[in-house]
């Protein structure tokens, strides 16, 4: 074959390669199920969604932006999406109580955690974990979606462009409940109730749980109805879930918040996404043809004056090619960093919150987390002053709360690893 010819060829094979590489399938929408009958609420299955993991990966965060990963996202995004999932289980009437619960709550009927293995506004990868409060795995399952492009076709997302994926999640949760019996589900309750007291009061109930073979927790004897203990426990619970839903309320206003800067920086990344694998297709394309283009010139036959222009201008070609594909790599690169500095934008402080702990007003300060162990912790020395029981060597010191002279209340802090520094004023 002439080297004209073969050069042709190769180009038909390459331009058919590289268009066949980007062809996508497309995404089948999901809708979450919805309950058709009203479960007897001692049957519900109150559900705690803990923060998720952001999943950055470590290493040099100017190198980690240049290829997409932007903590203060990420971050973002962690608190973000657990509020989203917690509006589709709520939303689908199968469920308890629904909160979005800091890290380390783990007294709950089911506990979901996750982890953001990629997140784009094109699309999304996220590991997702749930597990009963006697250790039985209901889900651990890998979700990965690509957005909707037609939510991002409107001028203002009304729907999220992931809601498959929570959809999906909802799905998968109910199925595994309905694998499990109501007399089982009402013994998750049990057991979560009962492993909350052995948390308050290890030495008072940490004997009625035990473990079967396959390692999960069990009841070993239950308190007795009449238990003035348990009585207090219960309340100290309410207590407990009262200030949960503080908590979750704040990660819903949050999410309000975060709503349309979100949204923005979603369809923004989407389309510089596109964008960037168009032109990074279209660069490397240029770059081959015309790296053919100047071949297929230099071995252009014949001697004449009009082989020699035509050399000519398939060497020029070539070169304006690979020029123009250069140029769009680095347009490319601007994409990147137009979402880097976008990405700078999202605060995630967290204000102090005012507690009410028996007829004391005390101030909680540091991350929401912290916030959460410092409260626990005060429910637990309370408790103990109250009940006389002594306090377990794994909660640390009880922290003194004495009200100022001049009558003000008293504040407690806290520093960022969860420590109470004590009264402040």
């Amino acid at each position: 074959m002439r080297p004209g010819r073969w050069l042709r060829a190769c180009g038909c094979h390459l331009a058919m390669a590289l268009l066949g590489v980007y062809a996508s399938s497309a995404v089948t929408p999901t809708r979450a199920i919805q309950a058709q009958i009203e479960i007897p609420e001692d049957s519900l299955i109150d559900v705690g969604i803990q923060i998720f993991d952001p999943g950055m990966p470590k290493g040099d965060g100017y190198a980690l932006e240049e290829n997409g990963y932007f903590e203060d996202v990420r971050k973002s995004e962690a608190r973000y999406i657990p509020v989203c999932l917690m509006y589709t289980l709520q939303a689908t009437g199968h469920w308890g109580a629904v909160r979005v619960v800091p890290a380390g709550n783990d007294n709950i009927d089911l506990i979901i955690k996750g982890r953001l293995a990629e997140s784009s506004g094109r699309k999304m990868v996220l590991e997702v974990r749930a597990v009963d409060a006697t250790g039985r795995s209901w889900l651990d399952k890998t979700y990965k979606h690509v957005a909707d492009p037609s939510a991002y076709a409107e001028e203002e997302l009304t729907r999220d462009p992931f809601q498959d994926v929570f959809n999906l999640i909802a799905n998968d949760l109910l199925a595994a409940r309905e694998k499990i019996d109501l007399a089982e589900l009402r013994r998750i309750r049990e057991v979560a109730q009962v492993k909350f007291a052995a948390d308050l009061s290890p030495d008072a109930y940490s004997d009625y749980l035990g473990r079967n073979k396959k390692g999960h927790v069990i009841l070993e004897k239950l308190p007795a109805e009449d238990d003035p203990v348990m009585a207090r426990i219960t309340q100290v619970r309410d207590r407990d879930d009262l200030f949960v839903d503080t908590l979750t309320e704040y990660y819903a206003n949050f999410h309000a918040q975060m709503g349309e800067p979100y949204d923005n920086w979603r369809k923004f990344s989407y389309e510089e996404e596109v964008a960037q694998r168009k032109l990074k297709r279209t660069a490397r394309t240029q770059k081959i043809l015309g790296a053919l283009g100047i071949l297929g010139g230099l071995l252009m036959e014949g001697g004449s004056r009009e082989s020699s222009a035509a050399r000519q201008v398939g060497v020029a070609a070539g070169a304006m090619a690979i020029q123009s594909g250069m140029a769009k790599a680095q347009e490319a690169k601007l994409h990147v960093e137009a979402l880097r500095e976008l990405a700078s934008s999202f605060d995630s402080e967290v204000a102090p919150l005012l507690v009410d702990v028996e007829g004391q007003t005390m101030r909680l300060s540091g991350s929401i987390e912290t916030q959460y162990i410092t409260w626990r912790q005060l429910m637990r020395d309370f408790f103990i002053t109250e009940t006389g029981f002594p306090l377990h060597p794994d909660t640390g010191q009880q922290v003194e709360v004495e009200a100022p002279d001049d009558g003000t209340p008293p504040i407690l802090s806290a520093d960022p690893n969860g420590n109470a520094d004590g009264p402040q004023h």
